[in-house]
């Protein structure tokens, strides 16, 4: 979101965004908004690790998004009943940007350009949401909510194999939608064959190319 601000918004459009924004700090551990409250507006990372999860029908909460700086949060609250579908809670101390909904409604509506790629990355948003929707094996769900922690925050530098931020096991395995035994156990396969390392709770990714061809072997196919 705040990419297609400063690209598809005039200088006088940003600076009634920056007029109107809100900057806002949460502790980790803490709650952006949580699901079913009313939908305020939209929330941009500035800096920080926010995760994003779901109630599901047992009641349990499903990690089903991972979110670092520049990001947007609370888009799914938009339309239907206005309330937020789902929650953001802090991984670490965190600054975000808060845009109410009749600030944001001015920009759509006044601006055919930013209003037309916002939909675009609403398109994109739903494709990937799809694409989710398959039958992998736990070792492959494994691999992915792996990867999807790699692809969110990255490295600790461009030399480094260790993950910026790792998840707690509980949190991988939340991604996965398996449990935290088979995350274990798919973390210690994936050690033995040289794809990734531990140290303590922190994980070093060794082979990205191994781990990507598990996570996403369908994109091998297409390939």
């Amino acid at each position: 979101m705040k990419f297609l601000i400063d690209k598809y918004c005039s200088k006088e459009w940003k600076a009634f965004i920056d007029f109107h924004k809100k900057t806002k700090h949460f502790e980790k551990g803490e709650f952006v908004f949580e699901a079913g409250q009313d939908t305020k507006g939209l929330y941009i990372i500035e800096s920080g690790k926010v995760k994003i999860t779901s109630k599901q029908f047992d009641k349990s909460l499903r990690l089903i998004r991972l979110a670092n700086d520049g990001d947007i949060l609370g888009h799914r609250g938009f339309g239907g009943n206005w309330k937020y579908p789902i929650s953001a809670s802090t991984l670490e101390k965190t600054e975000v940007t808060f845009i109410s909904v009749k600030v944001f409604d001015v920009i759509a509506k006044t601006n055919a350009l930013f209003s037309y790629h916002l939909m675009m990355f609403f398109a994109e948003e739903l494709r990937k949401s799809e694409a989710k929707i398959k039958h992998y094996p736990v070792k492959n769900l494994v691999a992915r909510a792996l990867l999807d922690n790699c692809r969110a925050f990255g490295f600790e530098n461009k030399k480094s194999t260790k993950l910026a931020y790792t998840l707690s096991r509980k949190d991988l395995a939340s991604k996965a939608g398996t449990t935290y035994e088979t995350v274990v156990r798919s973390l210690a396969e994936f050690k033995k064959a040289g794809i990734i390392d531990t140290e303590g709770k922190a994980i070093h990714v060794l082979d990205l190319d191994r781990l990507r061809a598990i996570a996403r072997p369908e994109e091998l196919i297409h390939h």
